[in-house]
């Protein structure tokens, strides 16, 4: 079994110009960048345009890459800056329910489908900086530092805005206990 090349190999030789190495970069995060995008904006379309454009970005600027942070913090707060700027507002609920679940009869399906958009109705009312603490954490699994990382900010103000978030998505959604 061949051990995994570490992203900080990969960047140095993409510097170095060698796309092959960026592709891995690309092929290892652009899931997880289209993820993010997808939660934030709500549409495929959209979410397929700011991480091509948030990609090519990253490979414009990897020269000034300063790794302090890693190769997968930096990318994801390029993809969430790009998304937060863009400003479609739309239904988020595929990103919650993108399939059926074909052991669910129809009505199961219809209320599954109803609390979904719930959901993405009340996480999309959240402010800004509380629906894209709640979305990497809970959905991308990224740690608090991580976070404020990306976002820019203290690991004490991503626990606030989760508090802040997880309660406001509590009482919003209490009806649906």
């Amino acid at each position: 079994m061949e051990p995994a090349i570490d992203d900080a190999y990969l960047v140095r030789r993409a510097r170095e110009g060698y796309l092959d190495a960026y592709q891995v970069l690309v092929e290892r995060h652009g899931p997880r960048a289209y993820r993010v995008a997808l939660r934030l904006l709500g549409n495929r379309e959209d979410a397929e345009d700011v991480t091509q454009d948030a990609l090519l970005a990253a490979w414009q600027a990897l020269p000034t890459f300063r790794a302090e942070a890693s190769f997968a913090t930096w990318l994801c707060r390029i993809v969430t800056t790009r998304a937060l700027n863009k400003s479609t507002r739309t239904a988020r609920t595929e990103t919650l329910n993108e399939t059926p679940d074909p052991a669910r009869g129809p009505a199961e399906q219809a209320e599954q489908d109803l609390i979904a958009t719930a959901v993405a109705e009340a996480i999309d009312a959240l402010p800004a900086a509380q629906r894209l603490a709640l979305i990497l954490h809970q959905f991308e699994g990224l740690s608090y530092s991580e976070i404020a990382e990306i976002t820019d900010s203290t690991v004490a103000a991503v626990r606030s805005h989760l508090y802040r978030a997880r309660r406001t998505l509590a009482i919003t959604l209490q009806d649906w206990r």
